[in-house]
């Protein structure tokens, strides 16, 4: 009787142990920043979701990276797809949060026309996606929109900062081989609202239409002088190409933003404050960077997104 007293004995203090550590490992990330979210109970995932284009991966990421660094409870469902599959994902609550543009909601899903000014841009797709009880939290600086690009060696040659400069030397007498593209000439918004903006009309001799992303290895080749370009393309950067400022703002505005489902917010109520700490960071400049460091450096979209935050102070 006495060692099987015993030995219930040990058993019972075993046990007791193993719920003592149980208890110190925890379960989340809320031991790495801020207790945010572990000390409510049933509070709700939140589901990170984000397109498959790089840009998208490292706004998915840095997202995800960084709310669970905060201590929210959170999964992750970076690179779900494209609009078609990410947009009812969100409505319909199969992932409640990802990045997505002013311009994409406007013209593709409430199919408004173009807006050409980010804060109108903004009000209109927050205001209509509310009733869905979807918000839209504070847009970046970040513009991911269409842009006239040069080579710099012609930028630098005829002093081209602005695409009214480009228009001026084009006026003078000026030759420029323009790579464009079939759907931006016929789009309502493309070359024809470009030209009527600018109150001039590019030589049609002078223009060649390729794929819409074939227009920087033109350039890099040096078989084209200006074409079309995204605004945050790491290619830009990479292949010595200049994106003209757009100043008389004659291409619509795409600035990226946060969405979240209601029902987050409502449960996490500290999440907008933190998450404009993050959006706030994100200009043209520093987007095309973090995209080189992915689609020309090689390195992977974890190891970027790690790396801004840290240095950012977002994450340790």
């Amino acid at each position: 009787m006495r060692k099987r007293s015993v030995l219930l004995a040990l058993v019972a203090v075993l046990a007791l142990s193993m719920v003592v550590l149980a208890g110190c490992g925890g379960g989340g990330g809320g031991s790495k920043g801020k207790d945010n979210a572990s000390s409510g109970e049933n509070k709700p995932t939140i589901v990170i979701g984000s397109k498959t284009f790089t840009e998208a991966l490292l706004l998915g990421t840095m997202t995800y990276q960084y709310l669970d660094y905060l201590g929210y409870p959170v999964e992750n469902k970076v690179g779900l797809g494209e609009l078609a599959v990410i947009r009812p994902a969100l409505e319909s609550g199969q992932i409640n949060c990802y990045w997505e543009y002013t311009g994409t909601v406007l013209i593709n899903v409430m199919k408004h026309d173009p807006s050409f000014d980010s804060e109108e841009s903004y009000k209109l797709v927050k205001e209509w996606d509310a009733k869905n009880g979807i918000i839209w939290l504070d847009y970046t600086p970040m513009n991911d929109t269409y842009a006239i690009m040069v080579r710099k060696d012609i930028a630098d040659k005829y002093n081209l900062k602005t695409t009214s400069d480009l228009v001026k030397a084009i006026n003078g007498g000026a030759h420029f081989k323009f790579a464009s593209a079939q759907e931006w000439v016929e789009r309502p918004d493309g070359l024809q609202h470009f030209e009527t903006v600018y109150n001039f009309k590019y030589p049609k001799q002078d223009m060649v239409n390729l794929a819409l992303n074939m227009g920087y290895e033109a350039l890099k080749a040096k078989q084209a002088d200006t074409g079309l370009a995204f605004t945050t393309d790491a290619r830009i950067g990479a292949y010595n190409l200049v994106a003209l400022e757009d100043d008389k703002h004659a291409f619509p505005v795409y600035n990226a933003a946060p969405l979240f489902r209601k029902e987050i917010l409502d449960a996490y109520p500290d999440i907008p404050g933190q998450m404009k700490k993050l959006s706030s960071l994100l200009d043209n400049e520093t987007i095309m960077q973090l995209n080189k460091a992915v689609d020309v450096d090689k390195k992977s979209v974890d190891e970027v997104s790690k790396q801004f935050l840290t240095e950012k102070g977002l994450i340790k």
